[in-house]
């Protein structure tokens, strides 16, 4: 009886402990919560030209399985006629968005032109855009494409007026990428969202043109869809990663393998990032000069950067390689002898939410007036990330149509 009676006192002082507590956490502001206790953010889905609210079925299917309230995942829709441009959709995007989630963080996923679209309305709504966790482009032509420079006029006065924003330096995506051409220093701007990119090897892009690709435009070679600053995932059918995926443009949003990746890039919550350091040690080509690829041919342009990706300052890119057409400052030295550029920002690079994101560009460009698909040698990016990778040296292939290379770089915990 006595030991009965100490149970029961026991078990009340614990209720009023638990009472307590519950009602201590319920006064706590939501960002003393955790992430797991808030449940996944609102998210809202972008499609692309020529596509509908449709083709984010099995997306939608697999958030819901993922813990999302259908209340949570909102796909903006709009017209893709003939009239229909980028800014004036922008400000339809705009209206759905203070419709749908005014007041809260919120995640963004766009598809093809549904990147530009929603990074145009973040370039001209700084403060709404500030809301915004997460972006992540699936095959977006944030640089816009080759395609759109050759055929721009005839395709936009008898096609669809968006190819005219697709023309790289276009009004629209000067607008999107910080009211700049290209930036090296980091594209996605020094604000709080963490920014996602996906292409892939087997993009068809439009009318033919790969999206994984070089864009020329003056000296400087970005693919269309990567960005400075970025975690920038390059999809292959060799890249385990992706279990062997390789999706075409349109395919983008249905591929399993991309859904897993987006859905870690959303629940990423950074735990131990910040203990990380990554640095590039050598990048060697692959039957180059026949020297093993210790030296290059001093024609060869590109870069090599590493982008952390995770919102504010880490949202620069250290860039430890890069050439222009007709720089020789690097053509003296062991070919990518790293660092030795200027735009390089010290030899660590922070892993900010527990990922970096290496990026490699090789040209080997014959002084036409733009870069042709067949002058890309290599055009590959490799992703750091601590929930599947250690501390320690790593080397990993990075591959182009063209040509291969191998990246070798150390991670270090502070």
């Amino acid at each position: 009886m006595e030991n009965s009676h100490s149970f029961n006192i026991a078990l009340r002082r614990c209720s009023v402990v638990l009472s307590t507590f519950a009602a201590l956490i319920a006064v706590l502001p939501a960002d003393h919560a955790s992430a797991a206790s808030q449940g996944p953010r609102d998210i809202v889905l972008v499609h692309g030209m020529n596509d509908g609210k449709g083709v984010w079925k099995s997306m939608v299917d697999r958030l819901e399985k993922n813990g999302y309230r259908k209340a949570q995942i909102h796909m903006f829709s709009y017209d893709t006629n003939y009239g229909s441009r980028v800014a004036d959709v922008a400000k339809d995007f705009d209206t759905f968005i203070q419709k749908e989630v005014k007041g809260k963080k919120f995640d963004i996923v766009a598809h093809s032109l549904g990147s530009v679209i929603s990074r145009y309305w973040m370039a001209d709504h700084p403060q709404d855009a500030a809301q915004v966790t997460n972006w992540i482009s699936l095959a977006g032509p944030n640089h816009g494409t080759m395609a759109a420079y050759w055929w721009g006029d005839a395709a936009g006065a008898f096609w669809k007026k968006f190819v005219w924003d697709m023309e790289p330096g276009s009004d629209a995506l000067r607008k999107a990428n910080n009211g700049k051409n290209y930036d090296w220093w980091g594209e996605a701007g020094n604000g709080p969202t963490r920014f996602t990119t996906f292409r892939s090897a087997c993009d068809e892009g439009l009318a033919g043109v790969p999206m994984d690709q070089a864009v020329m435009f003056d000296k400087e070679d970005f693919d269309s869809t990567s960005l400075g600053g970025a975690i920038n995932y390059k999809v292959t059918n060799t890249n385990q990663d992706f279990a062997g995926h390789c999706p075409s443009h349109g395919g983008f949003p249905n591929d399993s393998e991309v859904q897993k990746k987006v859905y870690e890039a959303l629940v990423d919550g950074g735990e131990g990032g910040s203990e990380y350091l990554l640095k590039i040690d050598k990048v060697r080509m692959f039957d180059e000069t026949g020297d093993g690829g210790v030296k290059g041919n001093s024609d060869r342009m590109g870069y090599i950067r590493v982008n952390s990706g995770g919102g504010g300052q880490a949202n620069l890119s250290n860039v430890y390689w890069r050439n222009d057409r007709g720089d020789t400052d690097d053509s003296g030295h062991e070919w990518l002898n790293v660092p030795n550029s200027g735009f390089n920002r010290g030899a660590w690079t922070n892993c900010t939410n527990g990922r970096c994101g290496i990026d490699v560009m090789v040209v080997d460009e014959d002084y036409g007036s733009v870069v042709d698909p067949d002058d890309v040698e290599v055009n590959g990016s490799v992703v750091w990330d601590v929930r599947l990778n250690g501390a320690g040296q790593h080397s990993k292939v990075v591959q182009g149509r063209y040509g291969k290379a191998e990246v070798f770089y150390t991670v270090e915990r502070r």
